[in-house]
């Protein structure tokens, strides 16, 4: 395996620098360099990472204001010395052998660790049992491809600010590149603690999933099924709110779900 180059992007992260750096500093196989772009953070997290900077020479900081998460990890990839790039991201916490696990799994074109719940309530128990499957690949928080890939498709797509991510992957296969996934490389990922977080959460996934549509048209095909499933039973949504009262599982399912029909429309039709 080449030299890797971690890379990360942040935005006052800071009270998750803490857990966050530690799981990345402890790793049994650390990367060549780990790049950290701040997009302006107004909290300590720019200073913070300074200061860590200076007791670790393998790890980089730079900032660059106001940059979205996609032009935070383009920045950082075009600083990267290296051809193989692994993404991570402050609101995990990662098992210690992580970067070892990813490395030994990687087919050489793109690849994705799991995501595993941390959990501090019932609720957040439900709702990692509804969105995390060990058959759905991690996201960009927890990915590995190579430099010129990543080139290729044109880096991330800065136009949007959410959703990026699915549209990132979304050209990778287009291209014909191999996607797999990495079972034993694992990062806890922090569930939203109440369903407002939830609503709030899924309404800015489809919001952001309707403009990348409407400007790309590249959604992946269980997304489109999924808005042309909620339009059509649209005429009973009294019915099915009504039913979600009995349970809360159902209800989460039903509220994220709705949540992110709504948000898709407004993002899809939304004037510019």
């Amino acid at each position: 395996m080449k030299n890797v180059s971690l890379i990360c992007t942040v935005y006052n992260e800071e009270k998750n620098l803490d857990f966050f750096l530690k799981s990345i500093i402890n790793q049994t196989k650390l990367p060549k360099e780990f790049i950290i772009v701040d997009g302006g953070s107004k909290d300590k997290t720019y200073g913070l990472l300074k200061e860590l900077s200076k007791k670790y020479k393998w790890i980089k900081v730079f900032q660059e204001m106001r940059a979205n998460i996609s032009r935070g990890r383009n920045f950082a990839v075009e600083k990267a010395k290296n051809e193989v790039i692994l993404v991570c991201d402050a609101g995990g916490e990662y098992k210690r052998d992580w970067i070892e696990k990813m490395i030994e799994g990687f087919n050489g074109e793109v690849s994705f660790g799991m995501d595993e719940p941390r959990i501090t309530n019932n609720f957040q128990r439900i709702l990692a049992k509804k969105i995390l499957h060990k058959n759905v690949p991690g996201s960009s928080r927890n990915m590995i491809f190579l430099k010129k890939i990543w080139a290729e498709v044109g880096g991330y797509p800065e136009d949007l600010e959410r959703a990026e991510d699915t549209l990132f992957d979304a050209r990778i296969r287009k291209k014909g590149y191999r996607l797999s996934r990495i079972p034993e490389a694992i990062c806890y990922w922090e569930m939203r603690k109440d369903l407002k977080e939830v609503k709030h959460q899924f309404y800015g996934y489809g919001y952001w999933d309707g403009i990348s549509q409407r400007r790309h048209k590249i959604l992946p095909l269980k997304y489109r099924f999924l808005v042309f499933t909620l339009l059509i039973t649209f005429p009973v949504y009294p019915i099915l709110k009504l039913l979600s009262l009995f349970s809360l599982g159902i209800k989460i399912d039903f509220e994220r779900r709705y949540a992110y029909f709504f948000g898709f429309l407004r993002g899809y039709i939304k004037n510019e």
